[in-house]
């Protein structure tokens, strides 16, 4: 298995779990002497006591939301880093795409959370002998039964929220990809006259995640009321017995104040526990669509491996196998889900199963829909990185593209690729990718938008990048290149 995540963050949280649960028995301890003092006249030690207790707290609180924050950047950055630089997903653990992917970051990020609320639950047992000493059995029986009755309502409330969570990050991933895709289709929309169309399917699908969200935060509140009830029943129960055994001269204010102030220290932490039940299983799951096995026979020249791969347009099994330096054309008819099949081996569509492993590298993937970002041609081109204005030249030049249009690197594109033809277009996106040094590129169905210089231009370019691996997408044969292999879909 390769796994990203530092566990130092998950032993620490158990640590820190640990820590938080014994300072908060010892808080009570202190404050039961405290309310004691108060009770028995030593007013000025009492609030003096007390006043120590709240400083701990709040600076114990203070810490441990900024360990938190610092521990939940730590992962998400690390996770981030991982997918973008190793780039597997296993096809066969449902949606692969970047909304998913980022939805399960956002989960996983919580372990450490998770891991303290889990120890300090663990750690409250301690309370169990506290009450026993200080309240007696009967205190301690209360306690035990209350709780025996807690954990099926918090089973029950931790299995209803995981529906709803899950519900909810469907409908928002759902909404994601349908913003995505209108927005990258709103001049067309504009142009028929469609806008309302968009709009009013957007409405649509935010109105559904509204419906989900409240009936998610009703379950919550539902179950955090039972919990809460539960919890006070205990404390009134234990604070009814103790009081009891005051009167008749048994036990001692100071066991008293211990007895009732622990058994609440005790629902604390169980109940914040109960309440976080539920994200237990949505990091599990998030851990598993990041944690991926890989085989440890694969070749360093590995550049994509598919294995049984089924895309949701084609349900015969794929095999795919890709070095570096190898040329696939995959082949087929308008309609056989070529570009869906391409799209599944970039991780931007979900497949129906299967297993896929993709390089470590960049990726780089052309298409006739793929647009210019707005900005110069330079920026377009190098996107970031640091390349030699000489060389963007020269290999616009090898693509047919020459004159001031593409000699002046500060030219401004816009948005929809104004100023320039599709096959303009399609060759600097093209360049684009050359630029990134990618080990895999892929032409989606490009050689249409291209005349007879321009494919050879291409060509000749291409065959320079003899270590780049490439598929080309195509109705009936390859053009940029001689495959070495072909897929052919029907």
């Amino acid at each position: 298995m390769v796994s990203p995540v530092e566990r130092t963050g998950t032993r620490t949280g158990t640590l820190v779990g640990t820590a938080v649960s014994v300072l908060g028995l010892a808080l009570a301890l202190v404050t039961s002497l405290a309310l004691s003092d108060v009770a028995t006249g030593r007013v000025g030690t009492g609030v003096a006591l007390l006043g120590g207790v709240v400083a701990v707290r709040w600076a114990s609180a203070e810490w441990l939301d900024g360990w938190f924050a610092r521990a939940a950047r730590r992962l998400r950055d690390h996770w981030r880093e991982f997918v973008v630089n190793f780039f597997l997903v296993p096809a066969d653990t449902g949606d692969s795409s970047p909304v998913a992917l980022a939805s399960a970051i956002d989960t996983v990020v919580d372990e450490p959370r998770l891991a303290v609320v889990r120890a300090s639950a663990q750690a409250a047992v301690l309370a169990l002998v506290v009450i026993w000493w200080s309240g007696g059995w009967q205190a301690l029986g209360i306690v035990i039964v209350l709780l025996a009755l807690a954990v099926p309502l918090y089973q029950r409330a931790g299995a209803r929220a995981a529906v709803f969570d899950e519900e909810y990050r469907q409908r928002r991933g759902q909404l994601a990809r349908r913003q995505t895709e209108l927005l990258a289709h709103a001049p067309e929309l504009r142009a028929l006259g469609a806008v309302d169309y968009g709009a009013s399917e957007i409405a649509a699908l935010s109105s559904a995640e509204h419906v989900v969200a409240l009936r998610a935060i009703r379950a919550a509140l539902g179950s955090s009321l039972v919990t809460e009830f539960l919890g006070g029943v205990s404390v009134g129960l234990v604070a009814m017995d103790v009081g009891f055994g005051l009167l008749h001269g048994r036990i001692s204010l100071v066991r008293a104040l211990v007895s009732v102030l622990a058994t609440s220290e005790f629902f604390t932490h169980v109940r914040r526990y109960g309440i976080e039940f539920h994200r237990r299983e949505a990091i599990t799951a998030a851990a598993a669509r990041l944690v991926l096995p890989v085989r440890e026979d694969a070749a360093e020249s590995d550049v994509l491996e598919a294995s049984a791969l089924v895309t949701v347009a084609h349900p015969r099994p794929l095999d795919l196998s890709i070095h570096r330096g190898e040329r696939v054309a995959v082949l087929g008819a308008s309609g056989v889900g070529k570009t869906t099949l391409a799209h599944t081996l970039l991780g931007w569509r979900a497949a129906r199963a299967g297993r896929l492993r993709r390089t470590s590298g960049a990726i780089a993937y052309v298409s006739a829909d793929t647009s210019l970002l707005e900005g110069s041609v330079g920026d377009n081109l190098r996107l970031g990185r640091d390349v030699a204005d000489e060389r963007v030249r020269d290999l616009l030049a090898s693509l047919a593209l020459r004159g001031e249009r593409f000699t002046d690197l500060d030219r401004v594109v816009a948005a929809d690729s104004q100023g320039f033809s599709s096959g303009e277009r399609v060759r600097l996106l093209i360049a684009r990718a050359l630029l990134a040094d990618p080990d895999l590129l892929i032409l989606d169905d490009v050689a249409g938008l291209l005349d007879d210089v321009a494919r050879d231009a291409v060509r000749a370019e291409l065959t320079r990048h003899r270590d780049t691996a490439m598929i080309e997408v195509a109705v009936d044969e390859a053009v940029f290149f001689d495959a070495t292999s072909t897929v052919r879909l029907s």
